[in-house]
């Protein structure tokens, strides 16, 4: 799974870079100016991940006094509770840090990205929904020039409720027409199989993802009836092209 990393998460949902890890680290023993914005983006990161912790667990707490109120309100219609101003105050005061470390975090990544070029030519990470993390990344390897092999992760393959965590379910390749997706499941050494679902094109590169997800989803479902792509209804059809 991708993003499981407070700091990444938060730039992707931000700025639509994923990143598999703290590629700046590779840079803060530079002694020169983009050593100097390396070591201020990992700091950052590393007081935004502290403050996530932080803002969970107040949050957690005043979930538990929430959740013991109601218990208290329902059982004798009063309400006792010992210590709620500073579980109350902890909360808030973790919820501010965490409103300025954020922004902090954007400007320090957008400052050392501006001078770290981030290649991917072979590979590459991609939201399925872009700007929203939750929906998971898929990761594209090149099998072609203009064709890539689609490696949903575990909370994309979650989000759209299929099997094929960390495999290859398809490729998307760029035509003249958009993005078009071919559905198969594979291993990332093999050629694709002889059984395969050639899908509608899509306008964009994250919609062809999530339609070989989408696909596999109706693939395994009730309503599948053994159907080819072909063979969809026109609503269907839309579906796996939004």
């Amino acid at each position: 799974m991708f993003l499981t990393d407070p700091a990444l998460r938060r730039i992707a949902a931000d700025t639509n870079d994923v990143l598999p890890e703290h590629l700046w680290r590779h840079d803060t023993a530079t002694l020169d100016a983009l050593g100097d914005l390396a070591r201020v983006l990992h700091k950052t990161a590393r007081e935004f991940t502290a403050s996530t912790t932080a803002l969970d667990q107040a949050l957690a707490r005043t979930g538990a006094l929430a959740e013991q109120a109601r218990h208290g309100l329902a059982a004798r219609a009063d309400l006792h509770l010992a210590g709620y101003h500073q579980t109350l105050t902890d909360a808030l005061v973790a919820r501010e840090r965490h409103l300025v470390l954020g922004p902090a975090l954007l400007v320090a990544y957008r400052a050392w990205r501006n001078h770290r070029p981030i290649s991917d030519d072979d590979q590459r990470h991609l939201l399925l929904y872009p700007g929203d993390p939750s929906h998971g990344v898929a990761t594209l390897r090149r099998r072609e020039p203009r064709t890539w092999l689609v490696v949903p992760d575990s909370e994309a393959s979650s989000a759209f409720d299929i099997p094929y965590s960390d495999r290859v379910i398809g490729e998307v390749s760029e035509s003249a027409l958009g993005w078009t997706p071919t559905a198969y499941i594979a291993s990332l050494h093999q050629p694709p199989p002889t059984m395969a679902y050639p899908l509608p094109a899509c306008d964009d590169l994250a919609p062809a993802c999530r339609s070989l997800l989408r696909w596999w989803h109706l693939r395994h479902s009730d309503t599948w009836r053994n159907r080819t792509p072909n063979q969809l209804d026109p609503a269907e059809l839309a579906h796996l092209t939004t």
